[in-house]
């Protein structure tokens, strides 16, 4: 993509609450010190996920606070007109949808930007980024499979096309180039999603471990590999067995544990 993005790994990262249990309608509204920086989450959400490790690369100290989504508490319809997850909280300020809080965030911070300062760049990794949403929209196909298993063969191949199109567009180590950047954080989240899929039975034929299967898809298994091990995702990711658990729950009965595993 020519012009390399900062190298975010390397930055300090402090997140508080990641693990905290989620607030639902009767809590009150936690308090916010002035100037302190606050993201509201949902676990196993890959939309919210996106903002929080988005937050992480950048090395900002946050406030995360989990939301039980179904039962939102009342006060959180002052930050976000939906009640959804994600949004973040600064100075008075608060910015929602995964897909506006990052380059918020370039420009609110400067000093670790991720996006190029290049407007032709720029513009670059915010295409990729859009045409990798067709991962996002994989996801549900395997939604359907943990429903009825006789839609397996069908379904993953759907999923399978999407992933071999993703493979084509990796044409560096990282979507943004010698480092991950804006298209590789915004779109890890849904290609982590089909990785927990892989690890229920019978659902997707891939390898849970060297996923997405380097025979198929060598260059997106250690695109995935050295992206999950970060530094920056593993400080906001959950463990791939409640993210399969909760996955499932939710296909096969509607189930929405929020705390699942704390």
């Amino acid at each position: 993509m020519g012009t390399t993005p900062i190298e975010p790994m390397m930055m300090k990262m402090t997140l508080t609450g990641v693990t905290s249990k989620a607030i639902r309608k009767g809590d009150p509204e936690p308090p916010l010190a002035s100037g302190k920086f606050r993201i509201y989450n949902m676990r196993f959400c890959p939309w919210a996920e996106r903002a929080m490790i988005y937050v992480a690369a950048k090395g900002i100290e946050a406030e995360v606070i989990n939301l039980n989504v179904t039962d939102k508490p009342e006060w959180f319809y002052s930050k976000h007109y939906q009640g959804k997850a994600p949004a973040i909280e600064h100075d008075g300020k608060i910015v929602i949808e995964s897909g506006f809080i990052p380059e918020y965030l370039d420009d609110a911070f400067p000093e670790s930007r991720i996006l190029p300062t290049d407007p032709f760049e720029k513009v670059q990794q915010k295409l990729l980024a859009e045409r990798l949403t067709m991962v996002a929209h994989a996801v549900p196909q395997l939604f359907a499979v943990m429903r009825d298993r006789n839609l397996k063969n069908e379904k993953q191949e759907k999923v399978f096309e999407v992933l071999q199109q993703a493979e084509n567009l990796l044409v560096h180590d990282f979507y943004a180039g010698s480092a991950p950047g804006y298209p590789d954080y915004l779109t890890f989240p849904f290609f982590e999603k089909i990785w927990w899929s892989a690890s229920l039975d019978d659902v997707v034929d891939l390898p849970v471990h060297g996923f997405p299967g380097s025979e198929k898809f060598p260059k997106l298994t250690s695109w995935f590999e050295r992206i999950l091990n970060s530094d920056v995702v593993q400080s906001v990711t959950q463990p791939i067995e409640f993210g399969a658990e909760f996955m499932n729950a939710y296909a096969t009965h509607g189930t929405l544990n929020y705390d699942l595993g704390l």
